[in-house]
């Protein structure tokens, strides 16, 4: 009885390999990517059957098959991983307008908890071809009026521009605007703390008035803050008796940038700079007259405080001012 058992054991194994021969499509001579495969397939097909069997069938290791299905794994997901991502990358891409780059790109996916390289950012980039706008900065108009040589204003701010609150520093200037021969001037305020415009006008002429109903904005939109240093340049719409007398009614003390020392109010030329690379060179032929100048700029403005990374504070200016669970001071 045994004996016909083990017979009838022998015989069955007999007829498995048989079936394994005539249904796996391949020969012992196969080579071992070809039996790895044959291997995948055939036991898809037939669940009742082991890869014992048939890996000693066709003579493939088991180890060899074993690797070869976790690599496959590995790299099904890897591949599911990339995909979600290279989506994600292609919709921050899009919703910066072609602005962001790789190291903006990965803060975002920061934020949303993705950790991602740079390098693998770039890569995806390059494969989707999605290239950062690269705008040839037009220069800027030069300044007709001369620095004056003596430094007699106080600069209180010494470029100190990480700031830990809000309405502590706000920085200002003009930025002089050509188009088809009209020369326009924005006057714009950011805070330093979070690098937000938090007021802005175009006028047709650069004079104290358009200083002082900008910073009035300001001062309105940031309900009236106390113990507030505004910081510009020596210009004379800054320095005349109008506006310093304007500030110091409101108990807002002055600071001053050495004349002819951009880097003493370095953000706000900052800020003007990428201005004009991101929004003015690439739109300015669509600026028919001021209605749709400040359309533009109302646009761009509010997609900068709200969406734009600031690489200084690694968010949008609105991201970094929601941290501060306060309301701003009165």
């Amino acid at each position: 009885m045994i004996k016909k058992a083990r017979l009838l054991e022998e015989n069955t194994k007999l007829i498995r390999k048989i079936f394994i021969f005539e249904h796996i499509g391949i020969g012992y001579n196969a080579s071992i990517q070809e039996k790895e495969e044959a291997t995948k397939r055939f036991l898809e097909l037939n669940p009742t059957f082991t890869a014992y069997e048939v890996c000693t069938t066709i003579g493939l290791s088991r180890g060899t098959f074993y690797n070869y299905l976790h690599h496959k794994v590995e790299e099904t997901v890897y591949a599911k991983n990339e995909k979600l991502l290279t989506k994600e990358i292609i919709r921050i891409f899009n919703e910066s307008k072609g602005l962001y780059g790789q190291n903006r790109i990965r803060i975002v996916l920061r934020q949303k908890g993705i950790n991602t390289t740079t390098v693998t950012i770039s890569k995806i980039m390059k494969e989707n071809n999605l290239k950062v706008k690269r705008v040839i900065q037009r220069p800027s108009a030069k300044e007709n009026n001369k620095k004056k040589k003596a430094n007699y204003k106080i600069n209180l701010l010494k470029q100190q521009f990480n700031q830990a609150s809000p309405n502590k520093v706000w920085v200002s200037d003009f930025l002089e605007l050509k188009v088809n021969s009209v020369k326009f001037y924005i006057c714009a305020i950011l805070d330093l703390y979070s690098r937000k415009v938090i007021a802005w006008r175009l006028s047709h002429k650069r004079s104290e008035k358009l200083a002082i109903n900008t910073f009035k904005d300001a001062f309105e939109n940031r309900n009236e803050p106390e113990g507030l240093i505004f910081h510009t340049d020596q210009g004379g719409e800054f320095t005349s008796k109008a506006f310093m007398t304007t500030l110091k009614m409101l108990g807002v003390s002055q600071s001053f940038s050495f004349p002819g020392n951009p880097y003493d109010n370095a953000v706000m030329e900052s800020f003007y700079s990428t201005l004009r690379k991101e929004e003015i060179n690439i739109n300015i032929d669509k600026y028919e007259n001021s209605l749709i100048i400040k359309q533009y700029l109302e646009e761009y403005i509010h997609y900068y405080n709200e969406q734009r990374i600031h690489t200084a504070i690694g968010m949008s200016p609105d991201q970094k001012e929601g941290q501060k669970n306060y309301l701003l001071n009165k």
